[in-house]
């Protein structure tokens, strides 16, 4: 083997040493994101759940409220719309005048 061959080889086996180191930090980072993906998707179906809860609770409570509303408020509505109609009729005729 010349001193050429021995250097060929030489670097040859320098750039794959570089390879495997490169390989094994890929290997490494790709393991690092796959958790990092794994957490966030626990997260997604965490929160998901979440706003389905809120969502519900939501509902719920909007409905309760339509069901809340009592005669009295009911009452207490026409008479304020009543009255605010004696004030427009009373603008009107002082207009007219």
């Amino acid at each position: 083997m010349t001193d050429n061959d021995s250097i060929l080889i030489e670097q040859f086996e320098s750039k794959i040493r570089k390879l495997i180191e490169l390989y094994e930090n890929i290997k490494c980072s790709n393991s690092q994101l796959q958790e990092e993906l794994e957490a966030k998707d626990e997260e997604i179906k965490h929160l998901t759940a979440q706003m389905s809860s809120l969502q519900e609770s939501y509902l719920n409570l909007k409905q309760s409220k339509v069901l809340a509303v009592s005669g009295h408020d009911i009452d207490a509505t026409k008479r304020r719309i009543s009255g605010l109609m004696r004030e427009i009729d009373h603008c009107i005729e002082l207009l007219n005048n």
